[in-house]
């Protein structure tokens, strides 16, 4: 079940506050990604979608609803990407797919199964392991600590990017102005909000 923008949000995105092109973004990004993985192989989608659920668990906001960010960050990885990358590491998809394998290798050894069945609890030690340097395989300790980083960047940039998250936080940036005027915002102070934002 795909998460949906709460009313107010998408009454907010029809409003003349927002502009045609940022309207199409935001239904653009709405929308599942499907198809088979584009830059990470089926195990390596799997595995990531299975580590995800514990670096950005998201049931606290969308219940049994979720975006399924594995396959946002595999689309983005096989496009031409923003050409930043710790120095440590292999290219992008390279690193994602050698650190995936790594972390399934240190399920199988540590607890008997590799990372899309573990349980809860094993994935988490799995987790702070990986954050403390402890891991390594195909990548060291030390590209793993700065691969970790680079993901947990991509879940929330993903994450944040997402108008259903956008609306239950009730973030407006979206809301610069129609397409005849640029409106913006005049209340610039802690906790202040424009007229146009009441319902969010």
């Amino acid at each position: 079940m795909i998460p949906e923008s709460p009313s107010t949000f998408r009454a907010l995105l029809e409003s003349d506050h927002v502009t045609a092109r940022t309207r199409a973004v935001m239904a653009a990004r709405a929308k599942p990604v499907s198809g088979a993985p584009r830059a990470l192989s089926a195990e390596g989608l799997e595995r990531l979608r299975a580590l995800l659920d514990g670096v950005l668990p998201q049931g606290d906001l969308f219940g049994d609803a979720r975006i399924d960010l594995a396959e946002r960050i595999d689309a983005r990885l096989a496009g031409p990407g923003d050409g930043w990358r710790f120095a440590i590491l292999p290219p992008d998809a390279i690193a994602y797919e050698q650190a995936l394998a790594t972390l399934d290798a240190a399920g199988r050894d540590s607890f008997g199964a590799g990372l899309p069945a573990l349980d809860a609890a094993a994935r988490d030690r799995l987790i702070a392991r990986l954050a403390e340097g402890t891991i390594s395989g195909l990548l060291d300790g030390a590209q793993m600590q700065r691969w970790f980083s680079d993901l947990r960047a991509d879940a929330v940039q993903e994450f944040m990017a997402h108008p259903a998250v956008q609306g239950a936080f009730g973030i407006s940036a979206v809301a610069t102005g129609g397409d005849r005027e640029i409106q913006g915002f005049e209340e610039i102070g802690a906790d202040r909000r424009e007229r146009w934002e009441a319902g969010l």
